[in-house]
């Protein structure tokens, strides 16, 4: 590929031990080691209370867990240069999935869960597609904005051309109807088009203009579809007024103080809170370990998204750089939101807490990625190594040609 900085064939190969972002791995364990253990806090009572099992969650998630951290070993030694040809495939292939999942029996009152119900299908785990396609989406934008990269500036090709695969995918979201996953992916490709130099310009003054109109007339989304209407209208309202989780939400964080109540002693998941385990399990965490605990949290989040910036740095060409930029992004936006619907500081959005919230599918694909995150740092600092070699050797023939 045109795009690329070196030459894959002139390169040492990667052995195990080789060049591992050791600080960016430990840093995901003590997160992902954390994030099981406030699940297990959350959870044991409502999978007693609902299911009849305390560990009802925890041990798929266990599973979930194990099976994500031997994919992500996998992808760190896969070259992710490869990722390109199978982009369009793995469009192609998520299109597919919505359109199957819009037939699936409802849940909660939406079709995202792509599950059967016959035998023996129905003892195999329910997958949420967008989170597969969370991943697709950073594929295929990486591959139009490397292909058009002599033309970013321009409104068409630097911002148009990157955002049209959306549109579909935008269309069968709307349909389950998914609304945090539309505004999520929206995110995600922008924040890449922008740190990519794509249509710098267009895209502030589009966002400042959306920013502008969401915070000066709420009001005018509250007919966009019932469901986001009611969530926007809570948000909007006083205490009494706003939604139920939000309330039990606000009670929580504000019950834990400054050290929290201890771990396991929350009283809002004795199924006051809804969604405690899943996208209000911040407030569990706040309510457990207070304000402390809470910003030990949020301080691994900042050291996981600096690393994740410092690899695309680092990353030896350009397509490494805007894959490492996505994935980053959707860590960075999905804590963002997450926190702030926990908070009341934005509307309910139901995005869930990486590493932290329920579900197995959300769980696998976030540790895929971070194996697609390890193996752009090995191969950035191998080229970093053969440059240094290179320059050492010219250094070196240079000497003795003088």
């Amino acid at each position: 590929m045109a795009y690329r900085n070196t030459k894959q064939s002139s390169l040492p190969p990667l052995g195990l031990k080789q060049y591992y972002p050791v600080g960016f791995i430990v840093n995901l364990l003590i997160i992902v080691a954390f994030g099981l253990l406030m699940l297990f806090s959350a959870s044991y009572t409502t999978g007693y209370l609902r299911f009849g099992d305390s560990y009802h969650f925890i041990r798929s998630q266990l599973i979930f867990a194990v099976l994500g951290l031997g994919i992500m070993l996998v992808m760190a030694q896969f070259d992710y240069h490869k990722y390109d040809r199978w982009a369009w495939w793995g469009y192609a292939a998520s299109l597919i999935l919505l359109c199957i999942v819009l037939t699936c029996e409802p849940i909660s009152g939406c079709r995202r869960w792509l599950h059967w119900r016959q035998k023996p299908l129905r003892y195999l785990p329910s997958i949420q597609v967008s989170e597969i396609v969370k991943f697709v989406i950073i594929l295929t934008a990486a591959w139009i904005i490397i292909r058009y990269r002599k033309r970013r500036n321009t409104f068409w090709y630097g911002l148009v051309m990157p955002m049209l695969p959306l549109i579909p995918v935008l269309a069968l979201l709307y349909l389950e109807p998914h609304l945090s996953g539309m505004v999520l992916m929206i995110m995600i490709v922008g924040s890449m088009m922008l740190l990519g130099g794509n249509a710098i310009l267009w895209i502030a003054g589009f966002g400042v203009a959306g920013l502008t109109f969401v915070l000066l007339f709420p009001d005018k989304f509250h007919n966009l579809t019932a469901y986001a209407g009611d969530r926007i209208a809570g948000w909007t309202s006083v205490f009494e007024d706003m939604l139920w989780q939000t309330q039990q939400s606000l009670l929580a964080i504000g019950s834990g103080g400054m050290t929290g109540l201890g771990i396991g002693n929350s009283m809002e998941k004795q199924l006051w809170l809804p969604e405690c385990t899943n996208d209000f399990i911040f407030s569990v965490l706040c309510e457990e370990l207070g304000f402390l605990g809470a910003m030990v949290v949020i301080l691994l989040f900042v050291g996981l998204i600096f690393q994740g910036l410092y690899i695309a740095y680092n990353a030896s060409d350009l397509y490494g750089t805007l894959l490492a930029l996505g994935i980053t992004a959707q860590i960075t936006w999905q804590v963002f939101f997450n926190i702030a619907v926990v908070t009341n500081t934005v509307p309910n959005t139901g995005i869930s807490l990486p590493f932290f919230s329920s579900g197995g599918t959300s769980l696998v694909l976030l540790l895929a990625e971070m194996g697609v995150m390890i193996n752009i740092a090995r191969q950035g600092k191998r080229a970093q190594l053969q440059r240094k070699a290179a320059k050492e050797a010219a250094q070196q023939k240079e000497t003795k040609e003088n």
